[in-house]
Formats: C-alpha cells, sequence, structure tokens
C-alpha cells in the first residue's frame, strides 16, 4: 500500500474532528439542540490584514486604530463566531451558483436584457 506524508498540522487537526465524533455518537440523548454540534474553526490568521481591514469596516466593527494582525483576528474571530448561518439557505445558494456558473443569484432577470 501506498502511504502519503500528512503534516502534523493536518494530523493532528484529523484526530481532533474524529475524537470529537466519536463523544458525540457516545451521548445517546438523541435530543441534543443543534448548537451543541461542533462548528468548524476558520483561521483568519491566513488572510492578509488588509482582508481583515475590509472585514472590519464592512461590519462596521469598532476597534482603536492602529491594531496589528493579532488584534484584528481576536476582534473578528469573536464577531465571525456570532454571526448566524442558516445552514440550508446558504447551501442551496451555494448548488444554484455552481449549477448556474455565477458568484451571486441573478434576482432580477427583467432587467438583465437589454
Amino acid at each position: 500500500a501506498r502511504h502519503l506524508y500528512i503534516c502534523d498540522f493536518h494530523k493532528n487537526l484529523i484526530q481532533s474532528v474524529r475524537n470529537r465524533r466519536k463523544r458525540k455518537g457516545s451521548d445517546d440523548d438523541g435530543d441534543s439542540p443543534v448548537q451543541d454540534v461542533d462548528t468548524p474553526e476558520v483561521d483568519l490568521y491566513q488572510l492578509q490584514v488588509n482582508t481583515l481591514r475590509r472585514y472590519k469596516r464592512h461590519f462596521k466593527l469598532q476597534t482603536r486604530p492602529g491594531l496589528n494582525k493579532a488584534q484584528l483576528v481576536e476582534i473578528i474571530g469573536c464577531h465571525f463566531r456570532t454571526i448566524p448561518v442558516n445552514e440550508k439557505d446558504t447551501l442551496a445558494y451555494f448548488i444554484y451558483s455552481v449549477k448556474n456558473d455565477k458568484n451571486k443569484p441573478d434576482l432580477k432577470m427583467d432587467s438583465s436584457v437589454h
């Protein structure tokens, strides 16, 4: 069998996901609310500082001027985790976009014809 090398970071990430799945399956309550499901963590450090600043400006987050990248990531991360997401609508929008090869849905069909 052919073996592929996995770096320690990704190995630990895979192992932590496996451990979370085991713990969730062992609860056997059957009535656990949706909020208990672990949400994947987004690594905001991968983004450029300019992107973080644009996010801050778009959502009008109040911060003091001159923040470094670590401070921006912390503030934006707190805000990002509070944004409610309707999974069903998001998946429907994604599938629509992929099927129609568009970045945004064309909601005004009549205005697109000139």
